[in-house]
């Protein structure tokens, strides 16, 4: 924070380029459509209103309940994502292989997995709340009305049908909730407990028993009391201390007394402490976490790690009316689900007869995850809690009967189900899909008699997530959104910032419950002995889980961290020490309230521009290492190259044109020098088994262990080995050395061309999942350690409230290749931290309108007939009667664009005929090194 003075390419100063976000986006609102319409069967009257980013705003004023409004959130989605949807929907029935062809055979065996429950997502759906249902209901009515609108009018699909030569069928409830029950699970679906159980089982053969277990709570420890938390902080523990970076490089850092500011609220700090007890190593662990791994790779994409399945979270910052300098409070947030071409997320507008919501979410979830309301904002990230637990299951296979696994003694029949796979130009493939009671089966191996079954503690209640997600954006203050928030399942943290000033953190899930568990949850369990039943768990909804309502400290920061001082590391969150990433948010806070004496909005902009580009691991060890290095012997070439890391200012960034070109030397030489500084100093602790270490040692997240190492009088941690008892000053010199040596064979002896080439996003069609979700691509751009979205609310009587999503919320690719208008705008301004308006109040959506679409909910005069239109123009026109008797304006065109989104065309007045589309019509058939590039 503080007045930097970084300059863009065109000269201007990075915080005038902060400032300057609304303006410089609405310039983009070009123009306003009115439209006409008179219904003849309906009293409910949907209109869409599209600004100048394509962003649609969908109002239903005089509906007697919400479903006109997420009728018109379907078809507006559907215009823009409809291919999108259409491969979340078969991501979700694991049919992808039936249209992409044989290579997405083992996507569909794992996505089949991934959601093969007792209580299928129809059951869940029969006992939901009937006004929830309806909507889901609606949303899919109002996809099909727009596939409708395609087939009988002058639109066309998405290039991606059309390269793949089939059309979508009607959607239905089912579809809906499926594309939210798949990609949702996957943000809670990972566990490391095979990993665990691979490291420990390599030690144990090198060391013994004894010794191994000490060297793995050094690398998976079960509670560190100095880890940063999002509510109420630890007390009389080491912070890791501020460190200068980027313009502010030189200035003062250091530590911050804690301090409790502002009105503090209610603090919810329960316990799960759970690690010790038995445990159980499958046979071959080794071989069964790569078949974990190999797995979980099929639906994700980009993991170049074995062991590290997970590199997407989320970063958020809330800060209380108190301590800011206008007194109202303020949200960040930058959920991290990587950047694809078309975005993983959605925005819209959403206006109904008792709320107005705007925003973005995943693409087909039919509500905002992160936005606003009239009375505050929110937004989400990962919890990545222990909320999976591996049994490996003792079974026998029989040929003249049903295979079985031993539980207490008896034998109790494997569940299994044979499904069938279709495949584009193949064979339908069949799969044999395993359960226990413990949960579905991921590992089967008869040979060795044993199979790796998972519990997952949200398995079966997906809708409850779904209700959270859905009631919390309706909420008036924080306790109403605790409440709705903590009905949710999943591992997750919901945030919100209200207009009375008071800010909400919500960590979510169900947990097992130290009383209830005899194993080590760290590693799998003995199937034959343990089981989780409901009364093992700790329970959001039940308020055991923490949450905090205006922290002490008087904001609350979140990047997949620690929920409260006393709860246990997780499935993936081993790193949630003293060393973690959320640290520096803290920090950056910390700072701006010490010498300013007030948080900003324009601040938090400040905190992701900083994140985006601060190296993680040399905020915390560079000085470490040129403490090792004062005083050793360098040649000259090594001494430039020291030179080079000390002077460097911690940032991460392209010293071209929009930060691509070249990295600094400084940080070309770090970067080679700090996974050799690791491994120079634990390698000889963790010899055969430094491969599966090194990923807990190394964690993008934090490194804990070497924190403990460096820090022993500070961190609260003791370390279970001795690393390094004459010092790491040497290790550390033989890394930069070697690194040195390493540089100068790639670059040459000259110091100054040691400089990597800057790493790229390819805004390509793969996105989260593993299977493509467009065609073509945006380009590149810098790689950013940066939401896939940002979003800044100031909520006040005039809120402010800025977001930005790249490359553009329009994913249509017409058949002939042209793109929308909107699908890629928004690229450049991302690149140059530039930021639109997130547009909500009636007046600003009026003014930034720029086409309007008028949809009836479902006509039923006796004609069969609906009516729709389109008119991207402010020109006016006369109105034409339709052939049911409604009237539309018939637009005409003055070089206005994007009339209809997924195949809209410009001037575009139809009639749709057909009528409502019943439910029930679904076709199910159809379905990187340690440069911090994981953060």
């Amino acid at each position: 924070m503080g007045d930097n003075q970084w300059q863009s390419p065109g000269g201007v100063s990075r915080r005038n380029v902060l400032q300057a976000g609304v303006g410089l986006a609405t310039a983009a609102a070009v123009s306003e459509t009115t439209l006409a319409y008179e219904q003849t069967a309906q009293d409910t009257e949907v209109t869409i209103r599209r600004d100048g980013y394509g962003v649609p705003h969908i109002y239903a004023r005089d509906g007697e309940n919400r479903t006109p409004v997420f009728f018109g959130y379907g078809y507006a989605t559907a215009e823009d994502r409809l291919f999108q949807l259409e491969l979340y929907r078969r991501y979700y029935h694991g049919t992808v292989a039936e249209v992409f062809g044989r290579d997405f055979v083992e996507f569909d065996i794992a996505a089949r997995q991934n959601t093969f429950t007792e209580t299928s997502l129809s059951e869940q759906l029969e006992s939901m709340d009937q006004g929830n249902r309806a909507v889901i209901q609606a949303f899919a009515d109002g996809i099909n009305r727009y596939i409708e609108s395609v087939r009988n009018g002058d639109r066309e699909f998405h290039r991606g049908f059309v390269d793949n030569g089939f059309e979508p069928e009607p959607f239905d409830e089912e579809d809906v909730a499926g594309m939210y029950v798949a990609s949702m699970a996957y943000f809670s679906g990972f566990q490391l407990e095979t990993l665990g159980a691979t490291a420990l089982d390599l030690l144990t053969a090198e060391v013994g028993e004894e010794a191994a277990m000490d060297l793995f709570e050094d690398l998976n420890w079960g509670n560190d009391p100095g880890a940063p938390t999002s509510g109420v902080q630890p007390e009389g523990v080491y912070e890791p201390p501020y460190t200068p970076a980027g313009d502010d490089a030189g200035s003062g850092g250091g530590r911050f007394s804690p301090t409790e500011r502002g009105a503090t609220g209610r603090q919810n700090t329960p316990s799960n402490r759970v690690t010790g007890g038995d445990y159980r190593i499958p046979t071959n662990a080794a071989a069964v976490h790569e078949a974990e791994m190999e797995r979980i790779r099929t639906l994700a994409t980009g993991l170049v790690d074995l062991g590290l399945p997970l590199k997407y979270g989320s970063n958020a910052l809330a800060v209380q009316g108190d301590v800011t300098d206008s007194g109202d409070a303020l949200l960040m947030g930058g959920p991290q689900m990587d950047f694809s071409t078309p975005s993983v997320m959605y925005e819209a507008g959403l206006h109904g007869p008792d709320f107005d919501v705007a925003g973005i979410t995943v693409a087909g979830y039919p509500f905002i995850m992160f936005g606003r309301n009239n009375h505050g904002a929110f937004t989400s990230t990962a919890g990545i809690d222990n909320c999976i637990q591996t049994f490996v299951e003792s079974i026998q296979t029989n040929a003249e009967g049903p295979d079985t696994y031993e539980f207490r003694g008896e034998q109790r029949e494997v569940y299994a189900e044979e499904q069938t796979i279709p495949v584009a130009g193949g064979e339908d493939q069949t799969v044999t899909l395993r359960r226990t009671h413990h949960g579905v089966v991921t590992n089967w191996n008869p040979d060795a008699g044993e199979a790796v079954a998972q519990t997952k503690s949200y398995a079966g209640r997906d809708m409850n997530s779904w209700a959270a997600f859905y009631e919390s954006q309706f909420a008036e203050n924080a306790e109403e959104y605790g409440e709705a928030a903590r009905q949710c399942d999943y591992a997750l943290n919901f945030m919100w910032a209200g207009d009375d000033g008071d800010i909400g953190y919500f960590h979510l899930g169900r947990y097992p419950d130290a009383e209830s568990v005899e194993w080590d949850t760290r590693l799998p369990a003995d199937g034959t002995q343990y089981e989780l039943t409901d009364d093992d768990y700790l329970r959001a909804a039940d308020e055991e889980v923490p949450y905090s309502i205006n922290p002490p400290r008087g904001y609350s920061a979140q990047w997949n961290n620690k929920p409260a001082p006393d709860w246990n590391n997780g499935d993936l969150s081993y790193s949630w020490g003293t060393d973690h990433r959320v640290q520096r948010i803290i920090n950056l806070v910390e700072n701006e309230l010490e010498t300013s004496g007030s948080v900003g909005y324009d601040d938090l902009k400040d905190v992701v521009y900083d994140i985006s580009f601060v190296d993680l691991r040399s905020i915390r060890y560079r000085d470490a290492l040129l403490d090792a290095l004062d005083g050793a012997n360098l040649t000259d070439t090594q001494q430039a190259a020291r030179d080079a890391v000390a002077e460097w200012d911690h940032y991460r960034q392209g010293e071209g044109g929009e930060f691509t070109g070249q990295y600094p030397v400084g940080y070309t030489v770090w970067n080679a020098t700090f996974p050799k500084m690791l491994q120079n100093v634990f390698v000889d602790d963790f010899p055969g088994a430094y491969g599966p270490a090194s990923y807990f040692l190394t964690y993008r997240y934090g490194r804990g262990t070497m924190m403990r190492l460096l820090n022993p009088d500070e961190t609260t941690l003791d370390l279970g080995t001795d690393y390094a008892p004459d010092g790491v000053e040497t290790a550390f010199v033989d890394a930069f050395t070697a690194a040195c040596d390493e540089l100068a064979d790639q670059y040459g002896d000259d110091v100054s061309g040691w400089r990597a080439e800057a790493r790229l996003d390819e805004l390509d069609n793969l996105a989260l999942f593993g299977m493509p979700i467009g065609v073509g691509d945006a380009g590149d751009m810098p790689w950013v350690n940066r939401g896939t979205e940002n979003h800044f609310v100031r909520m006040s009587d005039d809120p402010t409230a800025e977001n930005i999503l790249p490359p553009g919320n329009s994913g249509y690719v017409a058949p002939d290749g042209t793109t929308n208008p909107h699908y890629d705008d928004q690229l450049e301004m991302f690149v140059n931290f530039e930021y639109k308006p997130l547009l909500f109040d009636d007046a600003a959506v009026e003014a930034a309108t720029e086409s309007t679409t008028g949809l009836e909910l479902g006509s039923d005069d006796g004609t069969g007939t609906d009516t729709a239109t389109s008119t991207p123009t402010p020109t006016a026109t006369p109105t034409q009667e339709t052939s049911d008797g409604g009237m539309v304006t018939e637009g005409t065109t003055d070089g206005g664009d994007d009339a209809g989104g997924d195949g809209g065309t410009p001037g575009f007045t139809a009639t749709l005929a057909g009528g409502s589309i019943l439910a029930g019509l679904l076709a199910k058939r159809l379905s990187d090194g340690d440069d911090e590039s994981a953060d």
